[in-house]
C-alpha cells in the first residue's frame, strides 16, 4: 500500500470543539510540530487512566516505515462532510525499542473503514507495533463519525475514556482518538463540511438574469 499525505483541502470549513487549534493537516506533519503540550488537551489532569496501561509490543524490527493511509481501492462517500485525522503524539519510541515515524495525517475517505498495523486486514495502516493487525472500525453515519474495538491488544481511546470491545461510540470533532499509543498513534478528530461555490454556469445565469430587465428598459426608451 503506498503512502499518501493529506490532501488539499478547499472550499472546506472546519467543524472542531478547541477554539485555538491550528491546521497543519495541510500537509505533512512534522514530529517537532507536536509536543507534549498539544496531547494534554486529551486528558483530564485528575484521570488516573492519564498514563495508559503497559502496552505490549509486537516484535516488527523488519517492519519497513508506511505512513498512515488509506486504500485507494475503497470507494469514497458522497458526503458533504470529510473527516480527517491528525497526529498528535509526542513521537516517543523508546518504549518500543527502535525509531518509528509519526504518520501522516489522514482521510477517512469512505464510509466505513478498518484501522490497523498490517495492510492486508486494516484499510488504515499505521505501521506501529503496539497498533493491534487489525484494531478498530471507523464508521461515517448520520453527521456523525463512530468508532468501535475490534479487541485490540492495546485497547482503543476517546479522549481518556478506553472503549469496550465491541461497543459503538461516537466521537466529537476536536477529540482525541488513540489507537493503543498515546506516543505514536494518537489523533485529533477534525470534522470539515463542504461550501458551495457558484460556478462559472451558474454566474452566467445570474448575469443573464440581471442584464433581462435592464435590456428592457432601454427598448421601451
Amino acid at each position: 500500500m503506498e503512502a499518501t499525505a493529506a490532501p488539499a483541502l478547499s472550499h472546506f470549513n472546519l467543524i472542531r470543539r478547541p477554539p485555538s487549534f491550528s491546521l497543519p493537516f495541510l500537509t505533512t506533519v512534522s514530529q517537532s510540530q507536536h509536543s507534549t503540550s498539544s496531547s494534554s488537551h486529551c486528558f483530564n489532569s485528575s484521570s488516573p487512566s492519564k498514563q495508559l496501561p503497559q502496552l505490549k509490543v509486537r516484535q516488527l524490527r523488519s517492519l519497513k516505515p508506511v505512513e498512515a493511509t488509506t486504500s485507494s481501492e475503497i470507494p469514497s462517500s458522497d458526503s458533504n462532510e470529510r473527516w480527517l485525522l491528525e497526529p498528535i503524539g509526542d513521537g516517543d519510541w523508546r518504549h518500543i525499542g527502535f525509531k518509528v515515524p509519526l504518520p501522516n495525517a489522514f482521510e477517512i475517505a469512505s464510509n466505513v473503514v478498518t484501522v490497523g498495523r498490517v495492510p492486508v486486514k486494516a484499510n488504515v495502516v499505521i505501521p506501529v507495533a503496539t497498533v493491534s493487525g487489525l484494531h478498530a472500525r471507523l464508521e461515517k453515519k448520520g453527521g456523525n463519525l463512530l468508532v468501535t474495538d475490534l479487541d485490540s491488544t492495546n485497547g482503543t481511546f476517546v479522549d481518556d475514556k478506553k472503549l469496550v470491545p465491541g461497543a459503538i461510540t461516537t466521537v466529537q470533532p476536536g477529540s482525541c482518538l488513540i489507537f493503543g499509543d498515546t506516543h505514536l498513534a494518537m489523533f485529533r478528530v477534525l470534522k470539515l463540511e463542504k461550501v458551495d461555490l457558484p460556478s462559472k454556469t451558474d454566474e452566467s445565469e445570474m448575469k443573464l438574469e440581471t442584464d433581462g430587465p435592464t435590456e428592457s428598459v432601454e427598448a421601451m426608451s
